[in-house]
């Protein structure tokens, strides 16, 4: 499965793998969501090391899904994204341009646990 999650207290984690399509992406959030393991507010951390599908994707599919966490900026605290490659760093700073626009801070980091220490900083109210 390319695109799955996990929960660690606070903070729901995504990771992609290989081929990652934005219709799958939102709708593994949204199982997330729906999973009685996920608290009412949350980080968000988006591991997009392994996505295959990234650096060819189009920036409207970047956009549509960087925009799709501010209908759920009540759930999300604040949104880290892990990407280690030149070309996912920066496909990631244009998507959270877009996300913060609607309402959720994120930032984008290039180490795990610099990464899992900013969304522990303030935690979820």
């Amino acid at each position: 499965m390319p695109v799955t999650y996990r929960v660690d207290e606070d903070v729901l984690e995504l990771t992609f793998s290989g081929e990652c399509p934005p219709d799958e992406v939102i709708q593994t959030f949204h199982d997330a969501l729906d999973d009685p393991a996920c608290p009412p507010k949350f980080a968000l951390f988006v591991d997009v090391r392994k996505s295959t599908s990234l650096a060819t994707r189009p920036t409207p599919d970047i956009i549509r899904v960087a925009e799709y966490l501010g209908p759920h900026k009540n759930r999300v605290a604040r949104c880290a994204v892990l990407a280690t490659e030149d070309v996912h760093f920066g496909l990631s700073r244009l998507g959270a341009v877009y996300s913060e626009a609607k309402g959720v801070v994120t930032n984008v980091f290039r180490d795990r646990d610099e990464a899992i220490a900013w969304l522990r900083a303030t935690p979820p109210a």
